[in-house]
């Protein structure tokens, strides 16, 4: 997976400029993002198609053709003289007159303007997951969402109520020189949400690329959470309709976060909560409970308990234990494509088979564990009907009433695309 791989190597050259590393971030996820793209394009330059070249020469003539198509502050010749020269430091000093043949032909390539064959290779989306969207969303959305696959959304923030209020923290960020706008300035623009009722409170989205929460005092301080939208949303409405169902016997609720990491969903929870509850939040590995924990110090919540646990193994002393389960299972990703950049290449019918049964699988442990009068949130990151729609009516055949059910799609609304459904035990 390219995110953990390309984290280890930022941080053993953590000693170069900030510039230069995030100039590697780009290019190293750029070039996976754009793949078929700029394959395609190589191939029209190149007398030996990518496929054929030798794996080192065809990474390196990669990274050259995306800083010449798609990074215009490197100059041209930057772009051909570092690719020439990393070919000769990769002992292949024979092949430096083809990179550079091959590099100047992309510049005339994209001087007298390049067309793809289709939009699936003009914004490097497999043709199996195109299918699976034009499938599930028909083709205009699909549409929407492949050409998102290249855009790059900016970071939605969670304020945390407890420390701030969103003015000062919007105030606060404005110091800091992030750009922030709250739902309204989305609202206002081309794309609205769709959905109804109330908006979740503390909002922030910040512009892409001036958020660097690693060097950010606010976040440090625990003053926010990254948390897309689709996820508060998600939380937010589970919330409202607990407090529906049961205003007339709110008494000390035990809620279970089945797939917590890295906590997001748990700490909203908490903070809705206040002192009314706890949550135990857990996941599959000690790795991924540390992130809970790191989150729940940062942000000074006090009502989380962290376990780890394997959500598709079932544990009869749970049995209907949980006033509120959030089940944010394991999916093929889908909706979140924009930012994991190489989940795309990972996605096949057969793969997205056998996520739909782990899911299963733990769903039926999260209606176990649910009390009668409980509330179970599924969710998840993908917009497959598989993986959303037809689990919900698999919820509802073991005896669940689903409450209400949402679907937002990236391209279409202001956030990640997301499957979630409310579902009541009677």
């Amino acid at each position: 997976m390219l995110r953990p791989l390309l984290s280890s190597v930022l941080t053993k050259y953590a000693y170069l400029e900030r510039r230069d590393r995030a100039f590697i971030k780009t290019l190293c996820e750029g070039v996976v993002e754009r793949q078929m793209s700029l394959d395609y394009v190589i191939d029209q330059a190149a007398s030996i198609k990518t496929s054929k070249m030798k794996g080192t020469i065809r990474q390196i003539i990669r990274m050259g053709a995306y800083q010449i198509l798609y990074m215009d502050h490197v100059p041209d010749s930057a772009a051909v003289n570092e690719a020439v020269k990393l070919a000769a430091w990769k002992h292949m000093a024979a092949l430096k007159g083809f990179v550079n043949g091959v590099l100047r032909g992309i510049i005339r390539l994209r001087d007298g303007g390049i067309s793809y064959p289709d939009m699936e290779t003009e914004y490097s989306c497999p043709y199996p997951v195109a299918a699976i969207l034009r499938e599930d969303l028909g083709d205009q959305k699909a549409e929407l969402v492949i050409k998102s696959l290249v855009e790059h959304p900016g970071l939605c923030l969670r304020t945390n109520a407890a420390k701030i209020t969103v003015l000062e923290l919007a105030a606060l960020l404005k110091k800091e020189g992030v750009e922030v706008t709250d739902m309204a300035g989305w609202e206002s623009g081309d794309r609205t949400i769709q959905s109804t009722g109330d908006l979740p409170p503390g909002v922030l989205f910040a512009k892409n690329g001036g958020l660097n929460p690693a060097g950010s005092k606010s976040f440090n301080e625990g003053l926010y959470i990254i948390q897309d939208l689709s996820s508060q949303y998600a939380v937010w409405d589970l919330w409202k309709e607990y407090v529906n169902i049961n205003h007339s016997k709110m008494d000390y609720i035990n809620a279970l976060d089945m797939c917590a990491a890295p906590g997001g969903k748990s700490l909203y929870l908490a903070e809705l909560m206040g002192d009314k509850g706890r949550i135990d939040a857990c996941d599959i590995s000690e790795e991924k409970t540390e992130k809970i924990r790191e989150n729940i110090a940062r942000m000074g919540v006090s009502n989380i308990d962290t376990a780890i646990r394997d959500a598709a193994v079932y544990d009869g002393s749970l049995d209907e234990r949980y006033d509120i389960i959030i089940a944010d299972l394991p999916c093929s990703g889908l909706g979140v494509m924009g930012r994991k950049v190489d989940i795309k290449y990972r996605v096949s019918p057969e793969g997205i088979d056998s996520l739909c049964k782990l899911q299963r699988e733990m769903a039926d442990n999260a209606v176990r564990y649910l009390k009668p009068g409980g509330i179970l949130l599924y969710s998840v990151c993908t917009l497959t009907d598989r993986e959303g729609m037809r689990q919900r009516e698999y919820l509802e055949n073991k005896g669940l009433h689903k409450i209400l059910e949402r679907k937002f799609i990236q391209g279409v609304d202001p956030c990640d695309g997301f499957y979630y459904a409310l579902m009541h035990k009677q």
